[in-house]
């Protein structure tokens, strides 16, 4: 019995407890923060936070929006944090918004305490927003649901349908830092005509700022793929026919079942070459016309979707060295397998120099049920 009791209080010797516990009825905290340009460089921050109370088996939700002017994110925290009862605690973010002119600057010195806080939540997400944060931080057409769960929701959907990214700001860090590789932010827009946060398309980043260009909604599903993305479901509607006795029947729509895809970098003395073979084995999920048993019909929707597809790719790729976006991280397969070339070009305007051949093959592997 001694000995039992001497080895339980040697066991509580080493146990370190709950020391560093935070209470959470101590702290209000915020699940959405946005930044804005302000007035004379400095930034304009909003966050929603929430707060529940109960008694009885009655609960009540409030939401409070606050903004405040700073010179730096910390210090309009601090700000915020002298308008609420209790203290302002960031940890459980779960969005974070750009205004489209803020994010045109450096974005890195927003988030630089996102990174050197260990508490930090990085597995927010981070978007931009055409407009304002703080707009669509105080939309409140969601019904019951909170802002942050709305865009994350959105967010959610656009990865899951091969629209967007899945990427939180843990996985955004890389490309932050790395040279030779851009990246795209989502972005969203209030629809105010529609009473809706939408999802509008991706923005090409150059570096740590926004370019201003985007690829657009209807862009972006090809755009993934050509980087070698798929979400869950990947779809996509396009013009194949003129001249049909009403719109509907001029459109094809398919579903992405699987692909391939192929990049190879050719450099000549200092001139890039990339050659990019996309093939995609699809399923029609809509095509008024019928007659999918057709092998002649099949073939004629093959190549024609296949030529429509790769002057899409075209057009994507112009978009990027519009934007000087490498995206696509030519740099850095550059540095990585042809240093001899890389330590030769100047890689800040090399990529609007780049040669790209991209080829789209389809292939309707699969009609319906019907013929």
């Amino acid at each position: 019995m001694i000995r039992f009791i001497i080895c339980n209080l040697c066991t509580l010797l080493i146990l370190t407890g709950c020391w560093d516990q935070r209470q959470f009825k101590n702290v209000k905290l915020t699940l959405t923060i946005g930044y804005d340009e302000g007035e004379e460089g400095e930034i304009y921050e909003t966050v929603s936070i929430p707060t529940v109370k109960g008694s009885e088996g009655i609960v009540e939700e409030t939401v409070q929006v606050l903004s405040s002017d700073a010179r730096t994110p910390l210090d309009a925290r601090d700000k915020i944090d002298q308008m609420i009862s209790e203290s302002f605690n960031p940890s459980k973010v779960k969005v974070v918004l750009i205004g489209d002119e803020l994010a045109k600057s450096d974005i890195y010195p927003l988030l630089d305490n996102f990174y050197r806080n260990p508490n930090s939540n990085l597995n927010a997400q981070l978007t931009i927003v055409e407009g304002t944060a703080k707009e669509a931080i105080n939309f409140n057409s969601t019904g019951d649901t909170k802002i942050s769960e709305y865009i994350s929701g959105i967010l959610k959907g656009a990865s899951s349908a091969t629209h967007a990214h899945a990427d939180n700001m843990q996985m955004l860090w890389g490309e932050l830092i790395e040279e030779g590789e851009d990246f795209t932010l989502p972005l969203l827009k209030v629809d105010e005509e529609s009473d809706v946060i939408k999802f509008n398309g991706l923005g090409l980043m150059r570096e740590d700022y926004y370019t201003g260009i985007k690829i657009s909604p209807e862009q972006s599903t090809l755009f993934l793929l050509m980087e070698g993305n798929k979400g869950n479901v990947a779809r996509m509607t396009r013009k194949v026919l003129d001249d049909q006795p009403t719109p509907i029947l001029e459109y094809i729509t398919f579903q992405v079942l699987d692909f391939d895809r192929k990049m190879k970098i050719r450099p000549e003395g200092k001139e890039v070459n990339v050659d990019m073979a996309l093939n995609l084995d699809i399923h029609v999920t809509e095509y008024p016309h019928d007659h999918l048993v057709d092998e002649k019909i099949i073939e004629d929707l093959n190549n024609d979707l296949s030529n429509i597809l790769t002057e899409e790719a075209s057009e994507i790729f112009s978009i990027t060295q519009e934007a000087n976006s490498d995206v696509f991280s030519i740099g850095r397969m550059l540095k990585a397998y042809h240093p001899d070339v890389w330590k030769e070009l100047d890689w800040a305007e090399g990529y609007k120099d780049v040669t790209f051949n991209p080829k789209v093959e389809v292939t309707i592997q699969n009609h319906g049920i019907i013929n």
